[in-house]
């Protein structure tokens, strides 16, 4: 199914400069994809159209301007909320260099001037000063709360996306599932874990 076509199921507003660069986009994932392996090897247009209206779902989620994208690999989902949000501004974090090289070509094909690229792991950051992470299939919640607890920032959020409800709990955390609507467009389980702070 075309971009336009899932974006329209979803009653989400796409002009025809966003859907020309999301296209644009997933064009360079697929070739790059051939030696980059920054999705399945399998993955056709249909599939990467999917991942980024998946993406494009978490976009009503989100009312902080500065995120992190945490485990970028091929900018899903930090390059698809920088395409269709320019007032967010967003740091792709991820320590692959071969998945920073297509980032870095994507963000200068692109122009995406709200976006910086990262090289690193989240677990050597001393400081966190962006609002909010977001993150896709990266790393367990549980593991991924016991390394942003120890930094300094109390306030922050995080959203991941998830494809099942995941019901765990972690101290002074509260987490909430929430159902994405790419899972009524798609016919698949998708949804967010939502991750926020308890205030004592």
């Amino acid at each position: 199914m075309s971009l336009k076509s899932l974006f329209h199921k979803a009653n989400l507003k796409l002009s025809q400069k966003k859907q020309d660069q999301l296209s644009e986009y997933a064009n360079l994932i697929i070739k790059w994809n051939k030696t980059r392996n920054l999705v399945s090897r399998n993955a056709n247009l249909e599939t990467i159209n999917e991942h980024i209206f998946d993406c494009a779902c978490l976009i009503p989620h989100l009312e902080e301007s500065n995120l992190l994208d945490v485990g970028s690999g091929a900018g899903l989902p930090g390059l698809v909320i920088s395409i269709l949000d320019d007032k967010k501004n967003i740091k792709l974090l991820e320590p692959n260099q071969k998945k920073i090289s297509f980032l870095t070509h994507a963000q200068a094909k692109l122009d995406l001037k709200n976006t910086i690229i990262f090289k690193e792991r989240i677990e050597n950051l001393e400081e966190i000063n962006e609002e909010i992470i977001i993150t896709r299939a990266v790393m367990d919640p549980k593991k991924l709360l016991n390394i942003i607890s120890k930094q300094k920032n109390k306030n922050l959020k995080i959203i991941m996306m998830v494809s099942e409800p995941v019901e765990i709990s972690y101290p002074n955390w509260e987490l909430k599932f929430l159902i994405s609507e790419a899972q009524r467009v798609l016919g698949k389980n998708r949804g967010f874990l939502n991750i926020t702070p308890i205030k004592n």
